[in-house]
């Protein structure tokens, strides 16, 4: 979606590896997918629809990333800037539906919260948002077409799930799709 997302907004051509790289990925999603296809409960259909959601929220971010980095804005500014907007929100939001707050006293939770707050949410972003200036949103959203190897990895790790040949064939895919796509050399 990010590459579809900058050429319609930035007038631009986006290199047809890219596109074929994009390809790739969304077969291989579907590669992992398609043992579980026979059992589409309304969760799975649910879970599909939020994924598609999410994707093109984050495509419009790679945008406006792009958008920023084009005009030299702060990354360090601008990921404040939404930091702080997001949980104003959510103050706001959970105000509106007096849902009422209690700290935890566990320390699991105040070092779980720590963690995400700074180094998987605001770290991670300020990272993302200097590879987006150093290599370009096109490329840099491949990072996500890493996610089924990563995800499908960590779960065999955890023993959530069993390797089976839809889960090598489909995280060999997404390899292969994003080495595709961020390959120098036009291939297509």
């Amino acid at each position: 979606m990010t590459p579809i997302f900058i050429s319609l907004v930035f007038k631009s051509k986006i290199a047809n590896r890219i596109y074929l790289g994009g390809v790739i990925d969304l077969i291989s999603v579907v590669v992992i997918l398609f043992p579980d296809l026979n059992q589409l409960t309304s969760e799975f259909i649910i879970g599909i629809i939020m994924a598609l959601i999410g994707t093109i929220i984050t495509s419009i971010g790679d945008v406006l990333s792009l958008y920023n980095s084009n005009n030299n804005t702060n990354p360090v500014l601008a990921n404040t800037i939404g930091m702080l907007s997001a949980v104003l929100f959510l103050v706001i939001y959970t105000g509106f539906k007096s849902y009422s707050y209690t700290l935890p006293q566990e320390p699991n939770f105040w070092f779980g919260l720590l963690y995400l707050a700074i180094f998987a949410s605001f770290l991670a972003w300020l990272f993302y948002l200097k590879l987006i200036s150093n290599i370009g949103a096109s490329e840099s959203g491949y990072m996500v077409a890493m996610f089924p190897v990563i995800g499908g990895g960590a779960s065999v790790l955890m023993g959530e799930t069993q390797i089976n040949l839809n889960l090598i064939v489909g995280i060999v895919l997404a390899c292969f799709g994003a080495y595709l796509a961020l390959k120098k050399k036009e291939i297509v």
